[in-house]
């Protein structure tokens, strides 16, 4: 795609434009990254706490009772 500009001032700012373009694409890349490893983790830690829960349910005690 060919852009005539009438300044160089206008090309500058385009040029300046498509960077940032670039960038918040490259940033929003990285938030998604960045959101996937947390909710893997948080998963990961629900798991274990479900684990621990099982393991460390409080056992019924046998009635001393007759």
């Amino acid at each position: 795609m060919s852009h005539t500009y009438s300044c160089s001032n206008c090309h500058h700012l385009h040029e300046r434009i498509k960077q940032q373009e670039e960038t918040v694409a490259q940033l929003v890349e990285i938030i998604g990254a960045a959101n996937r490893r947390i909710y893997d983790v948080d998963q990961r830690q629900m798991k274990m706490e479900h684990q621990l829960i099982r393991e460390h349910k409080p056992r019924l005690a046998p009635s001393l009772t007759p």
